[in-house]
């Protein structure tokens, strides 16, 4: 007598489905885009992307970590632009937190005009 294999509690066959892998976030486009503004002949490895990918990632937690101990301290449950510049002028030395603050001010004044 041949053994027949147990069915399961369900009778339906499964479709096949294969997952698909959730994209990694990246800033690799926009390093890529900066230096192409910057020095339109240079190009970037991907071991340099890997880095500069790192980098940014770093100062970002850095600055949102910061930012959110700044509106902590003062009360605020709105992390606002006055916590950022402040968390900037915290993290960055002198004359890069400058330029920082600068380049930022620009581009709110670009983006609300």
């Amino acid at each position: 007598a041949r053994s027949t294999p147990s069915k399961t509690s369900s009778s339906k066959p499964r479709p096949s489905t294969k997952r698909t892998r959730k994209p990694k976030r990246s800033f690799g486009t926009y390093n890529r885009r900066l230096l192409r503004n910057i020095n339109s002949g240079m190009s970037l490895s991907s071991k340099g992307t890997n880095v500069m990918n790192s980098f940014v990632q770093d100062m970002f937690t850095r600055l949102a970590e910061e930012a959110g101990r700044m509106c902590r301290h003062s009360g605020s449950r709105t992390l606002g632009s006055r916590a950022v510049q402040t968390a900037v002028r915290t993290l960055l030395p002198g004359e890069i937190a400058r330029h920082a603050m600068s380049e930022a001010t620009r581009a709110v004044a670009r983006m609300s005009a």
